[in-house]
């Protein structure tokens, strides 16, 4: 069984979906690198083609394995920030002495 942080990062919990528009620098990256991939993949035949394929689908899983890392990461980073907000409440003006 997959965490709770990993099942969030997979996308299986999620708050709610999250999509990018198209004229972004996000959205024409996506468009070259489409673009790019149907090019080769109409010049290419038999073993360089699936070869291109492998590539392709382990860049993503990759992507995927690398996006679910740093989410943890910053999320537990986060966590930990704020537990140091709370073990530290007594230097906080609000929680100071006097207040």
């Amino acid at each position: 069984m997959k965490s709770i942080l990993e099942e969030f990062a997979y996308g299986n919990i999620s708050p709610e979906p999250r999509f990018f528009k198209n004229n972004t620098h996000y959205g024409r990256t996506m468009k070259i690198l489409s673009d790019s991939e149907e090019k080769l993949l109409s010049v290419l035949d038999g073993e360089l083609k699936e070869t291109l394929k492998k590539l392709t689908d382990a860049q993503a899983e990759i992507s995927i394995l690398s996006g679910v890392d740093r989410f943890m990461y910053g999320y537990r980073l986060g966590v930990l920030m704020t537990m140091e907000v709370f073990n530290g409440k007594e230097s906080l003006i609000v929680g100071g002495e006097g207040c």
